[in-house]
């Protein structure tokens, strides 16, 4: 290794969800950091033993307050690492991402602010979204398919912002 320093980081598993709530989408405006300020998807991490349905639902229970998820399906899967100015390796999400149908929500959380958006909205939102949930969004908000996607994605942490370095359907 020559003197080289290796910086291990977790591989940190999360369910998200692309909520509909009748012909909107549900966006949550996170307090906490990472992405503080910035609008992303509802979810979270999974606990040890947890199955991906599972951790999906609790997350939007506990986001939203809903008491009645419906509908879930898992529609893909993106290996998202997090770079931090200087290139080293902050962290590295495995996220699963899935979307349901929800009937209400509580507008504020713990975790952020909740607030419902159209396409149109969301397409004019780009800069104030996770730039990676931004791109899991235009992918994944359509109805069921029959396929499963893997995509990679970069997130640069810059001074106050996250540049998305790239975000790619992955694959060999």
């Amino acid at each position: 290794m020559n003197g080289d320093v290796i910086q291990l980081t977790k591989l940190i598993p999360i369910a998200i969800t692309i909520l509909r709530v009748n012909q909107k989408f549900l966006l949550l405006k996170r307090r906490n950091p990472p992405y503080a300020n910035l609008w992303g998807l509802v979810g979270g991490k999974l606990n040890i033993g947890e199955h991906i349905p599972s951790a999906a639902l609790r997350e939007v229970m506990e986001e939203t307050g809903s008491s009645s998820p419906t509908d879930y399906i898992l529609k893909g899967i993106v290996s998202e690492r997090l770079v931090g100015p200087e290139e080293e390796l902050k962290a590295h999400f495995l996220i699963f991402v899935g979307n349901a149908r929800i009937d209400s929500f509580a507008e504020n959380h713990r975790e952020g602010e909740l607030a419902l958006f159209n396409v149109d909205e969301i397409e004019h939102m780009k800069g104030q979204i996770v730039p990676s949930d931004y791109e899991m969004f235009m992918r994944f908000h359509e109805g069921p398919t029959n396929t499963l996607e893997y995509h990679e994605a970069e997130l640069v942490e810059e001074s106050d912002s996250y540049r998305l370095a790239y975000y790619r359907e992955g694959g060999f």
